[in-house]
């Protein structure tokens, strides 16, 4: 593999890593303005509607139809006693009159001479048609604007709960942008092999110290489907699907004399796991120009299985819930540069199945949760999470145990079944 494959691969990984970032910033920013904009009924951006639609559970309001359009303007035609249609609001009745400049038909005193021919007298009373003076708009602005500043700061973006759900079952989503770091520890070093030049033997390999402290942490992200059963009103358990993915930064260094006999891979039960020439040697400097950072990536599918305990209720609305719980993991993909004690270097391992990785494994999950209903059914959280990996991730034949850690935040809504 070249150079530039290589870089393009961790550039490519670095990119996908930033992306989520981004995307559960921005969601996180607007989860963020919709709550302030609740809680203070300020519209920081004067939006002129309303999310509370999409929710609701209230009937919309009746619209006037084509047919009730016509009768009302031939109610102002003909100026006739057309009964008005009931489903009609007072506001709909009213500004449809004005809209027609339909008016109050004031009368003036007229001669009540009788028709001498048939005897029939003539009419007493002539309408006289005015002009509305004023627009429907002006006529109901500061009643329209007083009920819509009275609905927002009662309900913000969001509808009124009146009568929240508690069922048994409850499903929801989730995304949880977060942290993944690691802790290594070096095993069986009396069985790392050493190369040969000469008469002189070498011991090829970083400190356990130096390689914790050179690798970093990455951000990281999970999606979740979840299930959630009620036992009583304090306990609850928690499980689902969710595709996890970890990882962490190395420091390598690009190979400079690719014919250094120490980078050839001598005969051990190493051989199980690399093959040829390292595709990187590790760095001596953490400074050097020639040093490259590469994002190791791990992707899972994890099946957890967690106890939630309320502890408060800040109100009928809102809860706050600890959780503890563990959790099954399998492999799904690996893309990560995994270090050789044999000739001290760095190997490109990808794949579904990679033998130097365990296929399954196992965590251990807390945290602490609040969640609160938007609507009558469905809930909003947000929960930080710790995630410690209790098995290693490594074959147990390769000399390093290492075991991943995976701090976030889980956001995400669940619906009341």
């Amino acid at each position: 593999m070249s150079r530039f494959e290589r870089e393009k691969i961790s550039k490519r990984v670095l990119t996908v890593s930033q992306v989520f970032a981004t995307l559960a910033g921005v969601g996180i920013l607007i989860i963020g303005l919709q709550l302030f904009s609740k809680t203070t009924g300020l519209d920081l951006f004067n939006i002129q509607y309303s999310l509370s639609n999409l929710f609701s559970d209230a009937p919309s309001k009746p619209k006037l139809s084509e047919t009730s359009t016509e009768r009302y303007n031939s109610f102002t035609e003909s100026n006739s006693t057309l009964p008005l249609d009931p489903s009609l609001s007072a506001e709909t009745k009213a500004e449809t009159f004005l809209r027609n400049m339909v008016t109050v038909s004031p009368i003036k005193p007229a001669e009540n001479i009788a028709d001498e021919e048939d005897n029939r007298p003539s009419k007493k009373y002539t309408p006289i048609d005015i002009s509305s003076l004023l627009t429907s708009g002006e006529l109901f602005r500061s009643t329209t604007q007083t009920i819509y500043s009275k609905n927002l700061n009662q309900n913000g973006i969001l509808p009124v709960v009146k009568d929240a759900k508690y069922s048994r079952w409850s499903i929801g989503l989730s995304l949880t942008p977060g942290v993944s770091f690691t802790r290594l520890k070096y095993t069986h070093l009396s069985e790392i092999s050493t190369g040969r030049v000469g008469n002189t033997q070498y011991g090829f390999y970083q400190t356990q110290k130096e390689r914790n402290e050179m690798n970093k942490s990455l951000m990281k992200y999970s999606l979740g489907l979840e299930i959630n059963c009620r036992l009583n009103h304090r306990w609850s358990l928690q499980s689902g699907l969710v595709y996890l993915n970890s990882g962490e930064s190395v420091l390598v260094k690009e190979i400079q004399d690719e014919n250094n006999a120490r980078l050839t891979t001598t005969q051990n039960l190493d051989n199980n796991f690399f093959e040829g020439q390292p595709d990187f040697e590790s760095p001596k400097e953490t400074n050097s120009e020639t040093n490259v950072r590469f994002a190791n990536n791990l992707s899972f599918f994890e099946i957890p299985l967690i106890l939630v305990y309320r502890v408060n209720t800040i109100n009928k609305l809102t809860d706050i819930e600890i959780q503890g719980g563990i959790s099954a993991t399998k492999l799904d993909y690996v893309t990560s540069m995994v270090y050789n004690f044999e000739n001290d270097g760095y190997y490109l391992i990808t794949g579904s199945q990679p033998s130097v990785y365990q296929k399954y494994g196992s965590n251990a999950i807390c945290g602490i949760s609040m969640s609160k209903y938007i609507t009558n059914t469905i809930q909003f959280f947000a929960n930080p999470q710790l995630k410690v990996g209790l098995t290693n991730i490594f074959n147990s034949e390769y000399n390093i145990k290492q075991h991943y850690l995976n701090a976030g935040v889980r956001l995400g809504m669940k619906i009341n079944l």
